[in-house]
C-alpha cells in the first residue's frame, strides 16, 4: 500500500471519494483531485463514521455457516436502540460494543477501536469519545473523535 503516498505527502482518496463528482460537466480530472492530505482524510473517516452510526442495520446477525454476511450490505449499520432505556448501564454497554464491532467491521482504515463513554451534562443524549489507530499506509495516527448521539433526532454527529 506504499503506492497510497504522493511523492507530495498526499494520500490516495478512497474510493468513495474518488467516485464522488463535484464537478460533473467535467469530464477529465487532474491527479491531484484524486489525492487527498491528511486533514482530508479524517474529514473523509468523519464523514463515512457519521454515514454509518446513522444507519440502522434491520436483520439479525446470519446464521453462522453465513458467516460472509457479516461483512456485506446486509448487516451495515448499527442496532436501532432508541427504544432502550439509554441510562441504562446494560444498554450503555450494548451500545458501546455494537459500534466498537461496527466499525471494526466496516471502517478499514480504523484499528484498535474503543469507546469511551462520557457523562452528556445537558443528559439529553449520548456522549462517546471514539478512540482509534487511523492506519494510511505507511503511516499511523491515534485519531479521537467526540461524538453525540441526539435521541430526538435519531443521529449521531462528530464534532470536526
Amino acid at each position: 500500500m506504499r503506492d497510497q503516498l504522493s511523492s507530495e505527502g498526499n494520500l490516495l482518496a478512497s474510493i468513495l471519494d474518488r467516485l464522488i463528482d463535484d464537478d460533473p460537466e467535467v469530464t477529465h480530472e487532474p491527479v491531484q483531485y484524486r489525492m487527498l492530505n491528511i486533514r482530508q482524510v479524517k474529514a473523509s473517516v468523519i464523514r463515512d463514521l457519521e454515514n454509518l452510526l446513522n444507519t440502522r442495520r434491520h436483520i439479525d446477525p446470519p446464521p453462522i455457516e453465513f458467516a460472509e454476511l457479516n461483512r456485506s450490505v446486509l448487516t451495515y449499520g448499527i442496532e436501532d436502540f432508541t427504544a432502550l432505556n439509554s441510562r441504562s448501564l446494560a444498554v450503555q454497554k450494548f451500545l458501546r460494543q455494537d459500534i466498537e464491532r461496527t466499525i471494526a467491521r466496516f471502517e478499514p482504515r480504523l484499528r484498535n477501536v474503543k469507546l469511551q463513554l462520557e457523562p452528556d451534562k445537558q443528559g439529553h443524549g449520548i456522549r462517546f469519545k471514539i478512540n482509534a489507530m487511523l492506519v494510511i499506509e505507511p503511516e499511523k495516527e491515534p485519531v479521537q473523535f467526540d461524538t453525540f448521539f441526539d435521541p430526538n433526532r435519531g443521529e449521531y454527529v462528530i464534532s470536526r
